[in-house]
């Protein structure tokens, strides 16, 4: 009998729930149960350990910031595509907080540092996203920018960051202008994705 499609992705939703509220430690086929509504028989259906089920939690997070990307990429409205995936990524890391992610990312850290294999996809997603890059010197400084705005997220992530929130957009608006810059310099023919056509 084939399971009912939307079952996976209760699982999933309940199981980020747990993660947000009270740690990865916390999940179990269980716990998962009585949030999800879905038996232990139809989560092992879905995933058979419990890695597998934190690995498609961190899968499917990555695939909503990388859609967020390149929404914000392509609202860029860049030539460059390397540098509209790049500012992309960039606003990304920028955005506002989000608590809720917050806690997510905190549990799954915590399950990392015992099994850092949960990270794989984290390490495959890289590899896609650098598998261009020639690494001469334009992007090396283009790489430079992008730790900057990451250095920014995890600073903020850990209430570590000197920097005043009056100074946050300045500053992001200051990262921004150099990828623009660098977009400006770089070969016009390779396209960043057009903005859909509005609709009247």
């Amino acid at each position: 009998m084939t399971r009912p499609p939307k079952a996976r992705q209760k699982v999933l939703d309940a199981a980020r729930r747990i993660v947000e509220t009270r740690g990865a430690g916390h999940l179990t086929f269980e716990t998962l149960a009585a949030a999800s509504g879905v038996t232990r028989g139809g989560i092992t259906y879905h995933f058979r350990t419990k890695e597998d089920l934190l690995k498609a939690l961190i899968e499917a997070d990555i695939a909503a910031w990388e859609q967020n990307a390149q929404t914000l990429a392509v609202d860029a409205g860049l030539p460059c595509m390397k540098a509209a995936r790049l500012l992309g990524h960039v606003r990304c890391s920028l955005a506002g907080d989000d608590e809720a992610h917050r806690r997510f990312v905190s549990g799954m850290l915590s399950a990392a540092m015992i099994d850092p294999g949960l990270l794989d996809p984290v390490r495959a997603q890289v590899r896609r996203d650098f598998a261009d890059w020639r690494w001469d010197d334009a992007e090396l400084e283009r790489y430079l920018l992008l730790l900057a705005a990451d250095g920014l997220f995890w600073n903020q992530f850990f209430s570590v960051s000197p920097l005043p929130p009056e100074a946050r957009p300045r500053l992001a608006a200051l990262i921004e202008s150099k990828i623009r810059a660098f977009a400006a310099e770089a070969d016009p023919s390779r396209q960043a994705p057009s903005p859909p056509p509005s609709e009247t």
